[in-house]
């Protein structure tokens, strides 16, 4: 549960920020596929990011303590980080 805290607080920084009062949909839709998606369907999201190979092996790292959260906690994670991206698009 460490690890779905930190990913609200980081999504909350990136989205409701000064500097970036609107989400970019790259973002909104990588964080939603983050959450929601298994390994292989996430990994074309990293590719369109076009970073370093370390980058990636360091997010599918991460990714796969977040498949072990239940489907159900995993829903509940990404609609609070949809209702966030609603808000800051506001």
């Amino acid at each position: 549960m460490k690890l779905a805290l930190s990913l609200l607080l980081v999504t909350l920084a990136l989205c409701c920020s000064d500097a970036n009062a609107e989400v970019c949909p790259v973002i909104e839709k990588g964080a939603s596929r983050f959450i929601m998606k298994r390994n292989l369907g996430f990994k074309e999201t990293l590719l369109m990011l076009k970073a370093p190979r370390s980058f990636y092996q360091a997010v599918l790292d991460v990714k796969h303590c977040t498949n072990s959260i239940s489907y159900s906690g995993r829903k509940k994670i990404n609609n609070v980080v949809e209702a966030m991206v609603d808000k800051c698009n506001r």
